[in-house]
């Protein structure tokens, strides 16, 4: 027979033993701690002003030509003089300190309420600096664009396409003539005045 003493067994039902203090009848475990919630991410300013070398040098050479700045991601657009385009477009590109050698993309916007209805605008950067800025021109219906093929080879079929799409003609293009659209395609279609289903091409009337 063994002398050894065993503790007492904790009584069925959770009741307290002995020496122990009783649980209320109805506790609840302990609640988790919810984990902090995130921070909320901090509002950009898309709208606000960048330190742009290029828009330094357009101000202090072509102050006149200046009609508007406006500042959108990091990047800025300068709506200018249509007569200045040329002269300005060629400083960009062959200023040393600026090299924009590259016209990334030309297109044409239609604001059918304004009197000058189109905007042009063309997206300049410099390959060798990662300059960029964003040129615009303001055009009446028919009103020709200056071209800039004879400066960047590239606008030759941006021109033509902001010709085919828009109707936007482009004084001093070699061959202006559509690009994405067949010759016999009546209209342009992303004027806003075009009709959604487009034009009969045996009677010009809608369909």
């Amino acid at each position: 027979m063994s002398d050894e003493i065993k503790p007492p067994s904790s009584p069925p039902g959770g009741a307290a033993g002995p020496g122990q203090t009783p649980a209320p009848p109805d506790a609840a475990p302990p609640a988790a701690t919810a984990p902090p919630k995130p921070a909320a991410p901090a509002k950009v300013n898309l709208t606000a002003e960048v330190d742009s070398p290029v828009l330094r040098a357009l101000k202090e050479k072509f102050p006149q030509a200046i009609q508007a700045v406006s500042f959108y991601a990091g990047e800025v657009s300068v709506l200018l003089d249509k007569d200045s385009l040329l002269p300005v477009c060629r400083f960009l590109k062959e200023d040393p300190a600026l090299r924009l050698d590259y016209l990334s993309n030309l297109c044409g916007v239609d604001y059918p309420d304004r009197e000058k209805r189109f905007e042009v605008v063309y997206h300049l950067f410099s390959i060798s600096l990662s300059h960029r800025i964003n040129l615009k021109i303001q055009l009446a219906d028919q009103e020709p664009a200056p071209s800039v093929v004879t400066i960047w080879r590239t606008a030759n079929w941006h021109e033509r396409e902001a010709f085919d799409l828009l109707g936007i003609p482009f004084e001093g293009h070699p061959d202006l003539r559509r690009i994405l659209l067949a010759d016999e395609w009546q209209g342009h279609p992303l004027r806003k005045e075009y009709p959604t289903r487009g034009y009969d091409r045996d009677h010009m009337k809608l369909r």
